[in-house]
This record gives structure tokens, C-alpha cells and sequence, in this order.
């Protein structure tokens, strides 16, 4: 089964909110072999074949690819193969398997992921959402399908407003080609191949990466990649609909998931779980810059990288990471997102509101949410800027080869950025992001280093965050602002 990692202890009031949280222990007594499932036989025999690769050693070219300047470390090696292995194994039915309903929902959702993955109001109904983390349910409290429907007001409106109603006249990046022209550089870590599918190399920037980071605020480099393999379901959901063919690739990256569980217990089945919420509705009635962030939150699968979970903080502390982190990643996606028509921004929700300057309004708002647990906000910050400059979906380097006229930088945001920075120990450096996709092959070897030798973790994190404060402290945060009309980049629109 692995080694078993052991969750903060916490506080017996805080224990007391929480059921079935402990770490799974070897009780032999409490464990059953579950029979297979509806897995249809061209399935199965996909994942027997995954399973001899393991034991003959076959698939590790993978590894020893003679192009590659590293070699991985064998812990991580031999990490990812145990992953593997135990998540294969129990998706089939085999080995010690928890009795509790957690447990079982965990795996049924992965079988789900892997024979139809979707990305829908009906998956974040399903069943096996009776087991989702307590984040997950504290912030279901706070927002509900107001807010949902003001984001969408409000992304319709600010075309209409600003841009005649054609959305196709906001400045944006073309995400769909860019991805499509830089992702054969991508680095990979070795658990993401062949270096040719989009599901791979999508797991790997987009979840592996940003979530180890964030992760590792908390936990041993080696500790945070295995837990954040957690993300993969969510991957798999969420880019369905370009990547529902790559089935091999998407069995390996939810079996890695299920052995992830293994080695982390409880808590990471529920945090596991919460993937099943991309479409989400909470019971709230608010319709506000927090409800909005509660909201992205969850609809970004961003719940299990948190102080709570991971740390010693509390339930209200470990509502902070998870906010930040799609926060952060909504400034970079607003445009592209305004010009696809999709709604899911909390930029979009801060429009609809009728506030003043809601750019500033909601970066203001990040900003002093990441004061009150400033480990979490750098962390967040640091991380979903870094992916932003150098990952082939998001290409927020284009947007500073434009010229044009910002408005002025915020000396409130410069000062809370700064006590967050210091707060954490972490340098006030401002250097200004990569403007060009070569520019970013330095972070992206580190990048590379970090997910097979556990190097450069913290050396990542200061890199991105002295990306945040160069963009904050010159003010050129703004070209990301909807408002602020700025030159022409893509003219198409593909992936939301």
C-alpha cells in the first residue's frame, strides 16, 4: 500500500467538525477485497497491460530518455510506479480496500472519470459527493446560483458595454493555437508522456505543477508531488472535450490519483472527491467580490491545497489558499475568457456588480485575503503567475509586447503585496515576467527539475512572485484589466 503519510493533528474542537478525517492505518481487519466493477473487458485489459509494463520495467524509456539534461531521482521513480500500481490495482478491485463509504465513492468517481469524463451540473450531483471535504462544504455555504448568474450578466454586459457586443473584439489570446504551437517544449516531468498528448502535458502544467507548489508550503517536496497527483481527475474532467479520446493517458493519470490516497488516508479521499464539483451550486444567497471567489474556488478544484488540510490552520485559514489560487488565475484568464463567452470569472461577477473598478476592486480583495494567512497567499500568487508566463494554454506573455497607456499603480496593493512578501520571508525583488515563450525556458527546466529531483521549489516560488511584483508595482497588472482597451492579439478563439 505504500507508506502511509500522516495529516497535521489538530485541535480536538476542530477534529470534533470533521468525520472519518484520521489517516488510513493498516487495520487489516477493516479492509475487504472489493470485486470488479462495470469496467467493460477492453478496459481492463488496458490496465493489466499498464500493470505488466510496471513489472517488466518497460515503460521506464520514459524515464531514460537520452534527451533529457536530468536524470529523475529514484525516489521519484520509484514513487510514481507505487502510485500507479496501487491505484490500478484497486480501480480493478484488487487489494486492501477501506470499508468506508468514502473509500468507495472515491473509486467509483474514478471509474466515472475514466469511462466518461465530463465536465457537468450532473457530475457535481453525483452520489459520491456525500463525501467531499469539509472546505468543500463550508464553502458551498457561501455562494449559490446568484452569483453564477451575475457572472454571466456581467460577462455579457461588459461586452455589450465596452465592445458593441462583439466579444471577439476583446483583446485576447488564442489559447487553442498557442497550446497547439508551443507544447512539444513543454518539459514534461516523467509521469506525463508521451510527450505528444494533450491530456499529459495539460496535467502536468496545469495540475501538477501549480497544485506541488502551492502543496509544498506545507509539505516535503517529495510529499507534495505525491499528494498533488490528487488534481488528475479534475484534469481529466475539465478537458474532456478536446482529450475524451486519450483514454491510456487518462487511465494512468486517475490511477495515480487513487494511489495518491493510499499514501495520504483519509483526508485525501475527500479532498480527492471535491473534483466532482466543477459545476457546483452552494446554498448561498450572496452575490459579492467573496462569494465570487468562494465560488471559483471550488468550480477550479483548487480545495485540497490548503493550510487546513495540509498544515495546522483553520478551517476559516484553509479557505484562503483555494481562493488566491483561482483569484490569481482568473486575472490572467479574464480576457480570453470574455472572448470565448464563458462566464466563469470572478472578474466577470465583480462587472456585474456595478462596481466602479472592478479590476481593482477584486485584486484589492485578493490581496487582503491573502494577509490574513500570508503563507497561503504567496504561495498561490507566486505559483498561478509563474504557470501563467510559462505554460502553452495561458500565454500571458503576449499581452506585454503591447503599448499602451495603464492606469496608474495602487500604493495599497504595493503594500500589501510587500507585507505578504516579508511576512513570509520571501525577497521584494519585482523582475518583470518573460514577454516571449524562449524567455521562460529557464523556469521551465526548473520546472522540470522540481517534479523528478524535488529541486528548485523555492527558487520557483520567488521567481513567480517577483513576477506579481513587477506587474503590481509598475502598474502593468492593468493589461489584463478588460476595461483598458489595448491592441489586437489573437483573432480566434479556442479552448475557454
Amino acid at each position: 500500500m505504500g507508506s502511509c503519510f500522516s495529516m497535521p493533528n489538530r485541535h480536538e474542537q476542530q477534529k470534533a467538525t470533521i468525520s472519518q478525517t484520521t489517516p488510513l492505518l493498516h487495520d487489516w481487519d477493516s479492509f475487504v477485497k472489493e470485486p470488479p466493477t462495470q469496467l467493460d473487458a477492453e478496459l481492463k485489459e488496458l490496465m493489466y497491460r499498464l500493470l505488466n509494463q510496471l513489472d517488466s520495467g518497460s515503460w521506464r524509456p520514459n524515464v531514460n530518455n537520452p534527451e533529457q539534461s536530468h536524470h529523475p531521482r529514484d525516489a521519484a521513480v520509484r514513487a510514481y510506479e507505487s502510485q500507479l500500481r496501487s491505484g490500478l490495482s484497486a480501480i480493478l478491485g484488487y487489494g486492501p480496500i477501506s470499508q468506508k463509504q468514502s473509500w468507495s465513492d472515491a473509486l467509483e468517481f474514478a471509474r466515472a472519470v475514466i469511462q466518461e469524463p465530463q465536465d457537468t451540473i450532473e457530475r457535481s450531483r453525483a452520489s459520491w459527493a456525500r463525501s467531499c471535504s469539509v472546505i468543500y462544504r463550508e464553502l458551498m455555504t457561501r455562494f449559490g446560483q446568484e452569483v453564477r448568474s451575475m457572472a454571466e450578466q456581467g460577462c455579457t454586459q461588459l461586452v455589450n458595454d465596452h465592445y458593441l457586443g462583439e466579444r471577439l473584439s476583446v483583446s485576447h489570446v488564442d489559447k487553442k493555437t498557442g497550446f497547439q504551437q508551443t507544447f512539444l517544449k513543454s518539459k514534461p516531468g516523467l509521469a506525463y508522456h508521451p510527450p505528444d498528448s494533450f491530456l499529459a502535458i495539460a496535467a502536468y502544467q496545469c495540475g501538477i505543477l501549480p497544485c506541488s507548489l502551492v502543496a509544498s508550503a506545507w509539505l516535503s517536496p517529495e510529499e507534495a508531488l505525491k499528494y498533488s497527483a490528487l488534481c488528475h481527475l479534475s484534469i481529466c474532467d475539465d478537458y474532456w472535450s478536446f482529450t475524451g479520446k486519450e483514454t491510456e493517458v487518462r487511465v494512468r493519470l486517475v490511477a495515480q490519483a487513487i494511489g495518491a490516497t493510499f499514501d495520504f488516508g483519509d483526508l485525501a479521499v475527500s479532498t480527492l472527491l471535491d473534483s466532482t464539483a466543477l459545476q457546483g451550486v452552494g446554498s448561498s444567497n450572496d452575490v459579492s467580490i467573496q462569494s465570487a471567489m468562494a465560488w471559483r474556488s471550488l468550480s477550479g478544484a483548487a480545495t485540497p491545497y490548503n493550510c487546513h488540510t495540509l498544515g495546522n490552520g483553520t478551517l476559516e485559514e484553509g479557505l484562503v489558499g483555494p481562493q488566491i489560487i483561482m483569484a490569481i488565475h482568473d486575472i490572467f484568464d479574464w480576457r480570453s475568457d470574455l472572448a470565448a463567452g464563458n462566464p466563469d470569472n470572478g472578474f466577470s461577477v465583480a462587472y456585474g456588480l456595478g462596481v466602479a473598478d472592478p479590476f481593482h476592486a477584486y485584486l484589492e480583495a485578493l490581496l487582503l485575503l491573502a494577509t490574513s494567512h500570508a503563507r497561503s497567499g504567496v504561495y498561490a500568487i507566486a505559483t498561478l503567475t509563474m504557470i501563467a508566463f510559462i505554460g502553452s494554454r495561458y500565454l500571458a506573455y503576449k499581452y506585454l509586447e503591447v503599448d499602451v497607456e495603464l492606469p496608474v499603480p495602487c500604493p495599497r496593493c504595493i503594500e500589501l503585496l510587500r507585507a505578504v512578501t516579508e511576512e513570509t520571508g520571501f525577497d521584494w525583488a519585482p523582475r518583470s515576467p518573460p514577454k516571449s515563450f524562449e524567455e521562460g525556458e529557464q523556469v521551465r527546466q526548473w520546472c522540470q527539475l522540481w517534479a523528478d529531483r524535488y529541486e528548485h521549489g523555492t527558487d520557483l516560488i520567488q521567481e513567480g512572485l517577483s513576477w506579481f511584483q513587477s506587474l503590481v508595482a509598475t502598474g502593468k497588472i492593468r493589461i489584463f484589466d478588460a476595461l483598458v482597451k489595448i491592441p489586437e492579439i489573437d483573432k480566434a478563439v479556442g479552448w475557454v
